[in-house]
C-alpha cells in the first residue's frame, strides 16, 4: 500500500523519518510487504465469503475399519478407508457363497446332510450329534447333554438281535416324557427324542 507524504512547504517537500520495512521515494511513502508465492501462513479459522473454511481433519474410524495415508492439514487433507474386519467367509459341505457389491448370497447346493457317530460302549452325546449308532452286545447308557428347544437326537440299536438294553438317560432334572430315563430293549429299534418345553419329547 502506499501513502502521499503531505509538502513540508509549499514549495519543497520537507524530511521524513520512517522506520523499518518503510520506504519513502519520490515523496511517497511505500510499506514493504512480503508476496512470496510459497509464503507459509497458518490460521486457526479461515472464513471465505462468510463461510467457514476446513483447513484440517481428524479422521476417526470404527471397528473393522482403518484410515491409512491420512492427511489432516493442508490444502491436500485426505485419508484411504480400508476394510480391516471380515475379510472372507467360507462355507462347508453343500453350502455356496457368492458375492456381489453390497451383497454377499449364502446358498445350499449339497444334500441335507446330518452328523452321525456310532458307539459300541457308553457315552455321553455332544451337542453336535443327531444320529447315535449303538453296535454292543452288551447294556450301554446313552447320557444326552442339557436340553436346548429344538435338539434333536436319534438313538438305534445297530447290533441286532441278542443286543443287550439301551439307556437313554437326560442331563441333571431333565426328563424324557416325564421319566427319568428311557430303555431301547427291542433289536433293532431306534427313538428319536426332541427338547421342548422343558424336557425330552420321544416322537
Amino acid at each position: 500500500m502506499a501513502y502521499l507524504a503531505q509538502p513540508a512547504s509549499r514549495e519543497e517537500y520537507g524530511i521524513v523519518s520512517v522506520g523499518d520495512f518503510i520506504q519513502v521515494q519520490n515523496g511517497i511513502i511505500s510499506l514493504v510487504q512480503d508476496l512470496s508465492p510459497d509464503a507459509a501462513v497458518s490460521f486457526n479459522q479461515a472464513t471465505i465469503d462468510g463461510k467457514e473454511v476446513i483447513t484440517s481433519v481428524s479422521p476417526s474410524a470404527g471397528e473393522g475399519i482403518s484410515l491409512e495415508n491420512v492427511v489432516t492439514a493442508g490444502n491436500s487433507t485426505s485419508f484411504t478407508i480400508a476394510n480391516s474386519g471380515v475379510l472372507s467367509i467360507q462355507a462347508g459341505s453343500g453350502i455356496s457363497v457368492s458375492r456381489s457389491t453390497g451383497n454377499v448370497t449364502i446358498s445350499s447346493t449339497g444334500a441335507d446332510l446330518i452328523s452321525t457317530i456310532g458307539v459300541n460302549s457308553s457315552y455321553n452325546a455332544s451337542s453336535t450329534d443327531e444320529y447315535i449308532g449303538v453296535f454292543s452286545s452288551t447294556a450301554v447308557t446313552i447320557k444326552l447333554p442339557v436340553g436346548e428347544n429344538g435338539r434333536v437326537f436319534v438313538v438305534k440299536d445297530e447290533y441286532g438281535q441278542g443286543s443287550g438294553k439301551i439307556t437313554i438317560q437326560p442331563s441333571g432334572s431333565d426328563k424324557i416324557d416325564n421319566s427319568p430315563s428311557y430303555v431301547i430293549s427291542v433289536p433293532n429299534q431306534a427313538v428319536s427324542l426332541v427338547f421342548r418345553g422343558g424336557q425330552w419329547r420321544v416322537i
